[in-house]
């Protein structure tokens, strides 16, 4: 039962057997397996009157799916679920001040909604619920320092307010280097959050130009998923940041396989990567290859609002296509 009574207080600490679903259902969206972790989703026995904590792991697993696929139009289910999560669990710490794992849910419910926000560059909303999310997250390691889970909220809030939102909020103190601290604790130290904490790490560290901890990130979480595409997306970026084109070209190669085998495409993905790969190609020399490339992305019947999304790629193959053209026909 999610609900533990003992002589001193109520907590909503995890069970070992929901510990072992919460870490199986991470597991499974890192190898992109995401039916079976709404599966394992509806096998939590969470007793509390609501669900909360179902509804949070709920729209955690949507929100990751949406984000792999660049497709957001189940935002509404998303944002319902997190709502309920959030009402429920409020009523719960209201009644239940001790509990450091009510407060880290409920930053957590408050941090997924801040990422949105963020998603949407909604800049305000997105700094608000960050920061009733670090709030929480605050309180939970204020009554139970050893709750590391809390730590991958807390990085992610103070890397990236500090990164992002700095600019538009000038008062914003920079608070980088602990967000870097705090990732790498969860990392290392969490129950349950040590993947999501290594792949916020891996991207900040990407953001701050530490290629090599990114890259020796991804290739754990590469061996540890078989090459699950977060881990794929994480290796791609870091060496095309790093100007290393052979290496992007492979793994941006892995995504696209990966991205087709999974079917239905709004092409976004499949675009973004074959625009990198035929950069690298072009800057290989490899110039009939990226052209290919270049080609097979114009070709995608995509949507309006991909379209939109990927106005500046669009621009950006064709000047590739004509400096190729013009390559062909000089003498």
């Amino acid at each position: 039962m999610w609900l533990t009574v003992s002589c001193w207080s109520a907590t909503l600490r995890p069970s070992h057997e929901q510990l072992t679903i919460l870490s199986e259902t991470v597991e499974y969206i890192f190898t992109d397996r995401y039916m079976q972790a709404y599966s394992n989703c509806d096998q939590l026995n969470d007793t509390i009157p609501g669900q909360p904590i179902h509804h949070l792991l709920y729209a955690g697993i949507l929100h990751a799916e949406m984000m792999d696929a660049e497709e957001y139009s189940r935002g509404r289910t998303f944002l319902a679920h997190i709502d309920s999560s959030i009402k429920i669990l409020k009523n719960w710490t209201r009644k239940n001040p001790d509990d450091p794992w009510g407060y880290f849910f409920l930053g957590s419910a408050y941090g997924y909604k801040a990422t949105w926000h963020g998603q949407k560059k909604s800049w305000l909303k997105s700094l608000i619920d960050g920061l009733k999310a670090r709030g929480k997250f605050a309180r939970a390691l204020k009554i139970d320092s050893t709750l590391y889970d809390a730590y991958t909220g807390m990085g992610n809030y103070h890397y990236w307010s500090s990164a992002k939102l700095g600019k538009y909020i000038p008062f914003l103190p920079d608070n980088r280097d602990k967000g870097l601290e705090e990732l790498k604790l969860a990392a290392d130290s969490s129950l349950f959050s040590n993947k999501p904490a290594a792949l916020g790490l891996a991207w900040a560290l990407i953001h701050e130009k530490r290629f090599s901890g990114a890259i020796r990130i991804g290739r754990q979480i590469y061996n540890e998923t078989g090459g699950g595409r977060a881990s794929l997306w994480i290796l791609g970026g870091a060496y095309w940041r790093m100007g290393n084109l052979r290496n992007a070209e492979k793994y941006y190669g892995e995504l696209i396989e990966s991205l087709r085998q999974t079917g239905d495409q709004n092409y976004y993905n499949l675009i973004f990567c074959r625009y990198r790969i035929g950069v690298c190609l072009f800057g290989m020399g490899k110039h009939e290859l990226a052209k290919h490339e270049f080609e097979g992305l114009m070709s995608y019947k995509v949507s309006r609002e991909v379209a939109g999304r990927h106005k500046k790629t669009y621009k950006k193959t064709r000047e590739y296509i004509e400096k190729l053209q013009k390559r062909s026909s000089s003498p």
